[in-house]
């Protein structure tokens, strides 16, 4: 039986872009994914004919420039449109607000509700750009696990950190236990203001703007860019298949081989090592190292299983909180909306940019209070792309594609159920929420798909239906990400790794955690390689 140099199980984008580094440096890759389709929730389907939707991710941010000019995506297809405004935020009232990538222009918006809350917002924005640039340093470092062997690792964490000051450290603490809410009120007066900017709060968690903690999410989000503008947003041409399928066309240049329709049944282990896997079919295949994109918990109880974990692993992994109110809502329509302070060409600032139902903190708390309490959200957080507007030829002639990320829609409903009825219903709130602010839009709805949390981790292997593989909230990031003790991409078993957004920098369209695994990998065959040649020496002599 031929023995690959290492398995990857999930083609998700993680899972390709570890396959990419790890081909590139001249191991024999091969990804095994268990859809018929590549790229996990990065992905391009047809739910309707003539359709290209991005089913779940829908825009990218977080993609370093690094990882873009490392493996030469450009060279496979990897191309991005700005959207701009960075946000256009309608209100029932008529009027709207518009944040724009230009600091300057956005002041200029603000101060229309408040010449205070404008000036705050360039200081807001200085403030962002110190601490995202102190975090971003900390993306590709691997790290270190609570050990005293591990402390010449964590000296080189503490280099990462020589630029930070007392106040740095303060800032950070202060960021990942505050809430939202807390955070904005330092800065901003007014509430649309506020409401505006605590949609990134709340995008992929399970909590609200009013919760402990949610001041981080926010941060998260602001550490991307698009093409050098730092905290913008970008639409994939071929939607977010297409980032997939660059860094498979860069893994398999490189040399790896992908296969679809093959799932992974079980992790092969011998001694305490894994040695291959086994697919659902029977059939094993040998590798000197296993790598899995799977979200960690399936990794751990399903394709390790609790009978080859340490006791301590287990009970850890139980206890990774992977909970999530998002649904997506995708639809086809036969106009572009008009919102109703929109009196422009169409499309214009609202369909150019990300637009965004979030008129106030209150209304994005009160839309958790539902979903917390097992409800479906009566009036959800909504924002919207509208991709025919950058590439007419994902929808049939003269239809258009809005592609909604919404919250809130708890896992299980209280009452009734997602797949008799439920889903439809959330997807009317939607339509509604969307209608009040744009009228006409409900009449002109061709198609819609909604995808609650249970449909998320049925088709993405999400467990929880969380976009980010598990909460990202202070106990499971960094060295706690998925669990103590195995947060630098290794597992209890030797020669198994994780490498998905399960892991550190966490969720988000970035390839990191795959870059990341990648190198230690790497680090760890070339010190077998040199224990092996110490070995054979020694026997000589």
């Amino acid at each position: 039986m031929q023995s690959r140099d290492v398995i990857i199980v999930g083609g998700g984008h993680n899972g390709l872009a570890c396959a990419a580094y790890l081909a590139r440096a001249g191991l024999d890759v091969l990804v095994l994914e268990r859809r018929d389709v590549l790229g996990g929730a990065a992905v391009t389907e047809s739910p309707w004919p003539g359709y290209q939707i991005s089913s779940a991710s829908y825009v990218v941010s977080l993609m370093p420039p690094r990882v873009i000019d490392e493996l030469q995506l450009k060279r496979f297809g990897y191309k991005t449109s700005l959207l701009d405004p960075d946000y256009y935020l309608p209100y029932r009232d008529g009027t709207s607000l518009t944040l724009w990538g230009d600091l300057n222009r956005s002041a200029e918006e603000i101060a229309r509700f408040s010449k205070r809350d404008a000036d705050a917002y360039i200081e807001f924005d200085k403030y962002f750009q110190r601490v995202g640039n102190l975090l971003h340093d900390m993306m590709y470092v691997i790290p270190p696990n609570l050990t005293l062997r591990e402390v010449p690792n964590w000296l080189v964490v503490a280099g990462k950190l020589r630029k930070w000051t007392g106040r740095d450290v303060a800032e950070a603490v202060r960021l990942f236990t505050l809430s939202g809410m807390d955070f904005l009120d330092e800065w901003f007066e007014d509430e649309r203001v506020k409401g505006a900017l605590a949609t990134q709060t709340i995008v992929g968690a399970w909590c609200g703007p009013m919760s402990p903690g949610s001041a981080y999410v926010l941060i998260h989000h602001w550490v991307g860019e698009i093409d050098g503008h730092a905290g913008a947003w970008g639409w994939v041409h071929g939607g977010m298949g297409a980032v997939s399928k660059s860094l498979a066309g860069a893994a398999r240049a490189a040399g790896a081989e992908i296969r679809t329709d093959a799932p992974v049944h079980r992790v092969t282990i011998r001694d305490g090592r894994a040695v291959g896997v086994e697919l659902t079919d029977g059939i094993t295949l040998g590798a000197r190292r296993v790598v899995s994109g799977a979200h960690p918990t399936t990794t751990y109880l399903d394709l390790i299983g609790e009978a080859a974990l340490p006791e301590e692993a287990t009970r850890d992994i139980k206890r990774f909180r992977t909970r999530s109110g998002s649904v997506k809502v995708n639809l086809a329509l036969r106009d572009l909306p008009r919102p109703m302070a929109w009196e422009g060409d169409l499309p214009g600032d609202p369909h150019t940019g990300i637009m965004s139902i979030s008129p106030s903190i209150e209304y994005l708390e009160r839309a958790w209070d539902d979903a917390k309490y097992g409800r479906m959200s009566t009036d959800p957080y909504v924002e919207v792309v509208f991709p025919t507007v950058f590439e007419p030829g994902v929808a049939p002639e003269n239809i258009h594609v809005a592609l909604c990320f919404t919250q809130f829609g708890p896992f299980e409903l209280k009452d009734g159920s997602w797949t008799d009825g439920g889903a439809d219903e959330y997807g009317r709130n939607v339509v509604r929420v969307l209608d009040e602010h744009c009228p006409g839009l409900a009449d002109s709805v061709e198609h819609i798909e909604v995808l609650p949390p249970p449909e998320i981790e049925r088709r993405f292997g999400l467990l929880g239906g969380n976009i980010m593989q598990g909460e990202m909230t202070p106990d499971q990031m960094f060295c706690f990400r998925p669990i103590p003790g195995y947060a630098d991409y290794h597992t209890p078993i030797k020669d198994m790794y994780l490498c998905g957004a399960g892991t550190h920098p966490g969720g988000g369209v970035m390839a990191v955690p795959g870059r990341n695994a990648a190198q230690v990998v790497l680090r760890d065959a070339k010190l077998s390689r040199a224990f092996e040649r110490v070995r054979s020496f020694t026997k000589r002599t």
